[in-house]
């Protein structure tokens, strides 16, 4: 009997561990996303924030109304952020800060993949599919696709 009890509190305990390392990791994840991709790329346009965490090799692949897929580099995508700031779009005003609600966190050791559905103006606009690696300076955002949502 105290061989089952040992057990079960060993599984208990090893299973507490992994839950707790899962949350830290997803906190860490979503940590990166507000910084980079929400206030880097979103809503303020700080180019250190989206370096700090886009990986250089970012690839936003985007599907083409012809069926074709087409590539988008961090180059080019930081290039949208400029031009965004040039034409007054960034940084946006207080009230119509792009948001998102994560739909899902999958996170398998140094990989992880984020659902989230993107809001503004109180509206899902998309749902993006981003997808980390882990690296040893913490994680980076390395692709991006997305839905468009049509009412």
């Amino acid at each position: 009997m105290k061989k089952y009890i040992l057990l079960i509190t060993t599984a208990l305990i090893g299973f507490t561990a992994f839950a707790q390392s899962d949350i830290k990791e997803e906190m860490a994840i979503k940590r990166v996303i507000e910084s980079a991709y929400l206030d880097g790329v979103q809503n303020i346009g700080d180019m250190a924030k989206i370096d700090a965490g886009f990986h250089t090799d970012f690839r936003m692949q985007v599907l083409e109304e012809n069926g074709r897929l087409s590539n988008v580099s961090l180059a080019q995508f930081k290039q949208r952020v400029k031009s965004n700031m040039v034409n007054g779009v960034l940084p946006r005003r207080v009230g119509k800060h792009v948001s998102v609600d994560y739909l899902s966190i999958d996170v398998t050791d140094n990989a992880a993949s984020v659902k989230m559905d993107y809001i503004l103006d109180g509206k899902s606009v998309y749902i993006d599919y981003m997808q980390l690696y882990k690296f040893a300076d913490g994680w980076k955002i390395v692709n991006k696709i997305y839905h468009t949502v049509t009412d």
